[in-house]
């Protein structure tokens, strides 16, 4: 049975227990947990996990008083039980944030056989070392104790006098030994048969309970004093006493400075605070660390202009303009940045949500590095006559409140029932948010059950609502005082108690796409592998959306292999020029009739065209016009799309997926003016997504991603994707055979780590499917110990084969070989040498009989050999044995046909 739980931070933990356990009021732990363990083990599982895959964190619950936790409030917060925890505990799960909540559920774990600790200095590896070390941990591992460990965090234990007198000293060994490793699972319990491996770990990376070095303080010259001392020409302001004596107001009023700006996905920090505790708008906010705040010399929530310097960008009605460089009112605002792994290293950069740069740029495309912006201190509007203000007033001014907000809902495929959009409009304007004339709101749905649809992909979860803002009047007392230097330059706050909200008609816009650094390959805008299509794609776009006056609709068909990321290229491409993506799959639109196949034609471009400027795709072009009938009948269904590709808006770009282009007539290809071939991915691709798509899986430090995209040649996105599920499995096959009596499900909340010998079954057991699929007959294992002689043969063959598989390099200087052929009597050895080559070098191996590739029809012998290269080709790297090749392809001249066939027949092979 789960228990909706929720966090709360003591501030004193008992220093008696761990710091990574938790605490529960007695009355409500006997009554949810009936456990037989003492204490009992929970998993806890953070809202922010769930769906992700990712294991929960088991946990030790020790029962408390209400004494103990009068400083947290009561024992629970809107119907949820609340757990106990300590600050340590918070900051190294990053649960940081007020209002963490979870569901816990009671859990036994498992023993673990084997566990690797790793020291982080040398003192902690001789006090783990030393003999009191053990002793301690065979007596917490007595029966009756539950002592836990996980993968990735410090082994903190709990008080025991044979670890030390000294309790702080004690704990600060513990925090410096890592679990770097632990087996069956990720997480369990130690017991006294549990194997204890200790190394040295010198990680310079600081322990999640130390304290930074102490560093003299120093004078710190913000980058807005360095810039206006460089004005100056002259003396340094800090020397210039009568500057100084003015109150500092030239230095507060500098001009501007230049920061490194990234682009990035701000869900992550949706629950930072504001002043006073308020919840803050990501999308009106530049979020930067605390050692960066300090070098611009700004305050934390102060407001400033941003923009890009030199950019071009035309920008909305109420929009302040400077040079023709469109300026944004954002507040700076302060995060940790050492809960996000993938911005340890970004100290020096500031990030802002897509949505910001949407309505900065005015829907210029993301980049994909940081890019260079300018900041300017936002002057508020000049003081009333009479009335007082500091130097340093801008600090904690902020922009006028709206008194009407006129929005319209954009249209998008996303969604099409926006009944409840009042209550989540509600909800979002809860906070108060910053909106200019023409900006898109991005309103969070978050999976609201009314916008669920059920389509031909499955059940549609809408992330996101999208919102143009029409109008924007200002409080009756402000018009007067709003100009372009005052007021934020068209810029207002608007809060549900100020601020009276109008809906209008729906209109059609570019929206902000809603992940841009890519949680996962699918809704990355750079995908690894495919990043140079989707970008050749955006470049075929982009003009007939520019020039649409003199340019045509845009008609795109992309082929390539089944699975190789055509959709996933297609969707990076719309993300990254803001546009929509209507998705079609082209047997929903088969019909009975022609009729009717045309009518669903047409209504998908009646679609396409109420969602412009858009994407629409059309998956498997080819199945919609496969023959059913009569020559007549498909014609009038290719006549129809012809018809519809011609007359698409320039604004509506049909992107249209097949898998060989063969299969598809001359006049639906030249109704497509681009075409674009998406090739098999190459090895150094193959490991980049073969990295992406393990991002979030816990691989044995024995896997070799780099061996694996050789293994792996041939293979497209999909069978790289298909290959770590059957990894997964057969990890959680071997999982349950190894112990044996417990649940999958108990197995797979441990946490599952993924082998070599993982990859390697499934490795098989996928390229025996790929064999079967393509008609390869299964061979037996033959190796070059099993081939008696033939020495100069086996060389010959090793050269031409796989020298260039090993060393790829030779290709480029032209050391390559068409193929070999093998000649001799019955029985010498031909087709074991060709299975060996297959064995040896891990191919593919098509054995085809010259005899069965000829056909009575003229015509269909060549057609049945180009299907066999075709085949081949799939299969790359592969090994195609033709056996008796001479019946095939015999000497030119001695065929004795009148019409020329067998000589066709030769020239095709």
């Amino acid at each position: 049975m789960a228990a909706q739980v929720e966090l709360c931070c003591l501030e004193s933990f008992p220093s008696h227990l761990s710091p990574l356990d938790v605490l529960m009021l007695k009355s409500h732990l006997d009554s949810v947990f009936q456990h037989d363990t003492d204490p009992p083990i929970v998993r806890f599982t953070p809202q922010r996990l769930h769906g992700s895959g990712r294991p929960g964190i088991l946990l030790r619950v020790h029962p408390t008083t209400a004494e103990e936790t009068a400083g947290c409030g009561g024992a629970q917060s809107g119907g949820r039980l609340r757990l106990f925890t300590s600050r340590l505990f918070m900051r190294l799960h990053g649960l940081q944030r007020l209002g963490s909540t979870g569901t816990v559920r009671a859990l036994e774990p498992l023993s673990l056989d084997r566990v690797v600790l790793g020291a982080r200095s040398r003192q902690s590896l001789r006090w783990a070392g030393a003999e009191q070390f053990t002793r301690g941990l065979l007596e917490l591992c007595r029966p009756g104790q539950w002592l836990l460990a996980r993968c990735g965090e410090p082994l903190l234990l709990p008080r025991h006098p044979l670890l030390g007198e000294d309790p702080g000293q004690v704990q600060q060994q513990l925090l410096e030994l890592l679990v770097l490793d632990c087996s069956p699972v990720t997480q369990g319990r130690i017991t006294a048969n549990t194997s204890l491996v200790l190394t040295d770990c010198w990680d310079p990376v600081d322990t999640p309970g130390s304290a930074p070095p102490c560093r003299p303080l120093r004078l710190c010259v913000s980058d807005f004093a360095q810039y206006a001392d460089g004005l100056g020409g002259g003396r340094s302001l800090l020397d210039n006493r009568k500057f100084l004596a003015s109150g500092l107001s030239g230095v507060l009023q500098a001009p501007e400075c230049r920061l490194d700006v990234r682009v990035v996905d701000v869900g992550r920090w949706l629950g930072v605070r504001g002043q006073r505790g308020a919840p803050v708008d990501v999308d009106s906010c530049v979020l930067v660390s605390k050692q960066l705040l300090l070098r611009l010399g700004l305050f934390n929530h102060e407001w400033v202009r941003l923009s890009r310097p030199g950019g071009a960008s035309r920008p909305a009605t109420g929009q302040a303009e400077v040079g023709g460089v469109r300026e944004r009112l954002v507040s700076v605002q302060v995060v940790d940045l050492t809960q996000s792994p993938d911005l340890q290293n970004q100290d020096e950069a500031g990030f802002i949500s897509e949505t910001l740069w949407f309505n900065m740029t005015g829907g210029d495309e993301i980049p994909e590095k940081s890019c260079t912006l300018r900041i300017k201190r936002w002057k508020p509007s000049p003081p009333a006559p009479g009335e007082q203000r500091s130097d340093s007033f801008c600090r904690s001014a902020s922009p006028p409140l709206a008194s009407e907000l006129h929005v319209q809902p954009v249209a998008s495929p996303l969604y099409n029932n926006l009944s409840c959009c009042d209550n989540l409009l509600s909800e979002h304007f809860s906070t108060p948010r910053l909106v200019s004339q023409g900006d898109i709101l991005t309103v969070p749905a978050e999976n609201h059950p009314d916008l669920l649809e059920n389509n031909s992909e499955g059940i549609h979860r809408c992330p996101v609502l999208f919102f143009r803002v029409q109008k924007v009047c200002p409080s009756a007392e402000r018009r007067e005082e709003e100009g372009e230097e005052g007021g934020g330059g068209g810029a207002h706050l608007a809060d549900r108690l100020h601020t009276s909200l109008y809906m209008g008609a729906s209109t059609n816009s570019p929206v902000p796409c809603c992940c841009v650094d890519g949680a996962s390959l699918w809704s990355s805008l750079s995908p690894p592998g495919l990043s140079r299509t989707a970008e050749l794609l955006g470049s075929i776009i982009v003009p007939h959306l520019h020039r649409s006056s003199s340019l045509s609709g845009c008609t795109v068909l992309l082929h390539g292999p089944a699975g190789s990321g055509k959709v996933t290229a297609v969707s990076a491409a719309s993300r990254r020029l803001n546009l929509h993506l209507l998705k079609v799959d082209c047997v929903s639109v088969c019909a009975d009739t022609p009729a009717a196949s045309e009518a669903k034609l047409s209504s998908v471009f009646q679609r396409a065209d109420a969602l412009q400027p858009c994407v629409l795709l059309l998956r498997n072009l080819q199945l919609l016009l496969r023959p059913r009938g009569g020559a007549e009948e498909d014609g009038r269904v290719q006549a129809a799309l012809c018809q519809l590709l011609h007359s698409a808006p320039s604004r509506v770009a049909v992107v249209a997926t097949v898998c060989r282009p063969r299969d598809l007539s001359a006049g639906v290809m030249a109704a497509f003016v681009h075409q674009v071939a998406l090739e098999s991915p190459t090895e150094e691709q193959r490991r980049s997504m073969l990295a992406s798509l393990s991002r979030d899986l816990h691989l044995g430090r024995d896997v070799n991603l780099e061996r694996l995209s050789k293994l792996t040649a041939g293979f497209v996105l999909g069978d790289l994707s298909a290959l770590l599920v059957e990894a997964g499995r057969s990890a959680c096959r071997r999982l349950i055979h190894t112990c044996g009596g417990r649940q999958e499900e108990d197995l797979c909340c441990s946490g599952v780590t993924i082998l070599n010998q993982d990859f390697t079954s499934a490795l098989e057991i996928l390229q025996d499917a790929q064999s079967t699929a393509i008609g390869a007959p299964k061979i037996p294992a033959v190796h070059w110990e099993d081939v008696g002689g033939l020495q100069q043969v086996k060389k010959e063959i090793l050269d031409t084969v796989q020298l260039p598989l090993q060393r790829p390099e030779l290709l480029s200087l032209g050391l390559n070989r068409t193929g070999l052929l093998l000649y001799g009597p019955p029985g010498t050895g031909k087709t074991l040498l060709a299975k060996a080559v297959a064995t040896e070098c891990s191919m593919t191996f098509l054995s085809v009989k010259g005899p069965e590739l000829i056909n009575m029809y003229v015509g269909q012998s060549e057609e049945n050999i180009r299907e066999v290269f075709n085949r081949a080709r799939s299969a790359a790297p592969c090994v195609v044995f033709f056996d008796e090749l001479d019946s095939l392809a015999p000497s030119r001249g001695r065929s004795g046909d009148s019409g020329g066939v067998m000589d066709s027949r030769i020239n095709k092979v």
